[in-house]
């Protein structure tokens, strides 16, 4: 029935409701890995939470892949995506031990430490959108689930930088979460076109559509989430 929700909401672009949605079906897969798998909850629960997008995504892209409106496309990724990063928050705000994993590989997902040097961010983070990209052509809105796994990173070091900040520090301390929303934006917005792209470019492939209008708008959305990656990795390392 969730599917059927999320695509409703896509087909009606309510983004306030995607972003519900997206919430609604982490916190349902937290707790069904929680309950059926406890040692393995921080791998399960972004499996879980993804499998409910799995068919409204690919559903919409394929309805729109002749003529893509990437602003309406990339606000219903987004959308999902805050859902999604806003729950893994909350549940590990609350659980702090939950995503252990998650935390530990924060400089592996793309959110290395300020010693990090401006060309070791930009490859890891390009390493991370070639990989959403190879992985949303080959098995479509699959690619979901590499992006649900950055929205577990993104909420879990959310919550640990907020456990550990307080009051005025909050603000203006370089271990404020608010120091890291820039970066973090524009990363995330690198990852979401590359899910989005990847998705695109695999159903135009499957209806044989070459038109080469078509395929310049690709590469020109292809260079819009480069440019993400590039202007997060220099913000990130300055």
């Amino acid at each position: 029935m969730l599917p059927e929700i999320i695509l409703e909401e896509e087909e009606e672009l309510d983004y306030s409701r995607l972003v519900f949605a997206g919430g609604f079906a982490t916190v349902a897969g937290f707790l069904f890995a929680r309950l059926l798998f406890p040692s393995q909850s921080a791998i399960l629960a972004p499996v879980f939470a993804a499998i409910p997008m799995i068919y409204p995504l690919m559903t919409y892209y394929l309805e729109r892949e002749e003529r893509p409106d990437f602003f309406q496309e990339t606000s219903v990724y987004a959308s999902l995506f805050t859902g999604i990063a806003a729950a893994f928050f909350s549940i590990s705000f609350i659980i702090p031990e939950a995503f252990d994993l998650q935390l530990g590989l924060v400089g592996v997902s793309g959110y290395a430490t300020a010693e990090a040097s401006f060309l070791s961010v930009l490859l890891n983070n390009m390493t991370v959108f070639g990989g959403i990209l190879g992985v949303s052509f080959l098995l479509g809105s699959a690619g979901a689930f590499i992006l649900v796994w950055n929205a577990s990173v993104l909420g879990a070091f959310f919550s640990h930088l907020v456990r550990d900040v307080s009051g005025v520090q909050a603000i203006v301390s370089t271990a404020s979460p608010l120091a890291y929303f820039p970066h973090a934006t524009l990363e995330m917005t690198g990852f979401i076109i590359a899910g989005i792209l990847g998705t695109t470019a695999s159903a135009s492939v499957y209806r044989e559509h070459w038109s080469m209008e078509h395929w310049k708008k690709l590469a020109k959305l292809c260079l819009v989430g480069f440019s993400a990656i590039l202007g997060g990795a220099f913000i990130e390392t300055v």
